[in-house]
């Protein structure tokens, strides 16, 4: 299949019964494959992918406790087509590449990188680059590019990533979160 290019556009939920299920909308056409929607939902916690002319996929956390989007670590839940995946990550790393989301799924070893500023990908060990999501900051829009070498699954996974929390894959976007969340730990005052 030849490549493609779309957009992805972010609706946060306004109103109070739409904030109660979801957290965040992401809502595009996928050239051939039609209209997608990625929802990441508060109860329960679950990203979803919702297209018809792709796999089914899904990623999943247990902590309730936590707000926003899907945490990664060894109790994240993925799942593409009805297959489970193992997912890693290492924090720790200092490069780029070291700090990428692991994923293991069936016989395929991806890795869901951050490629440049405001730009991830999703990559192949074998395979390559498979699709680039581009994100400037203050946009309300996610133009995603995927590649020949793409298919079906694969754009499925990339797309349900969005519901993950991302934060980590650079060093300056970690300590950044880490600052963030140590000034805003839930806890008033009274």
């Amino acid at each position: 299949m030849s490549g493609f290019t779309f957009e992805l556009v972010r609706r946060t939920p306004t109103r109070p019964a739409e904030m109660r299920v979801a957290h965040l909308v992401l809502t595009g056409t996928a050239g051939p494959y039609g209209e997608v929607t990625v929802t990441v939902g508060t109860v329960p916690r679950v990203a979803a992918l919702d297209a018809p002319g792709l796999p089914e996929a899904s990623v999943s956390h247990p902590d309730a406790q936590r707000q926003g989007l899907i945490a990664v670590d060894e109790h994240t839940r993925l799942s593409v087509g009805g297959v489970s995946a193992v997912v890693s990550q290492n924090r720790r790393s200092l490069g780029k590449k070291g700090r990428g989301i692991g994923i293991r799924l069936e016989d395929r070893d991806y890795t869901y990188v951050s490629a440049a500023v405001a730009e991830e990908e999703l990559r192949d060990r074998e395979r390559g680059p498979l699709v680039r999501l581009n994100s400037p900051f203050a946009s309300s829009k996610v133009t995603v590019a995927v590649l020949p070498a793409a298919d079906a699954s694969d754009l499925a996974l990339a797309l349900v990533l969005q519901g993950v929390d991302r934060t980590g894959l650079t060093l300056t976007q970690s300590a950044v979160s880490g600052v963030l969340s140590f000034l805003n730990n839930g806890k008033a005052d009274v």
